[in-house]
């Protein structure tokens, strides 16, 4: 079986979003927050299409910061998903980048 060419294989992109909530997030909850909100906005078709995941290392429960992954033509798709979160937690996306190490740098900052 013939490996897939580079130019063939989806180019992902990275979006750091913030959780503000009165109480501490646990990363299982926010990993359940962010595939309701797909599946809700997307849907199971879009959203396997999307690629989208919730990087799960990547959370910060001080900061109340994590990182989603997902397909380059789903940025604004998988924003509007996390903006329409709904409950006693809202979301907003702080930065969109092509490189996972930029957005850990940029974490560390963000207060």
């Amino acid at each position: 079986m013939k490996p897939i060419k580079p130019s063939s294989k989806e180019r992902k992109r990275y979006i750091l979003f913030k959780l503000k909530s009165d109480k501490e997030v646990e990363k299982d909850d926010v990993q359940k927050l962010v595939i309701q909100a797909g599946l809700q906005f997307l849907g199971e078709l879009n959203m396997a299409r999307s690629g989208l995941q919730f990087l799960a290392d990547t959370w910060n429960k001080k900061n109340m910061t994590g990182i989603v992954r997902t397909g380059h033509k789903f940025v604004n798709e998988t924003k509007a998903a996390l903006a329409l979160i709904k409950g006693k937690v809202t979301a907003s996306t702080i930065k969109t980048s092509g490189s996972l190490d930029k957005l850990k740098q940029i974490q560390k900052k963000v207060k």
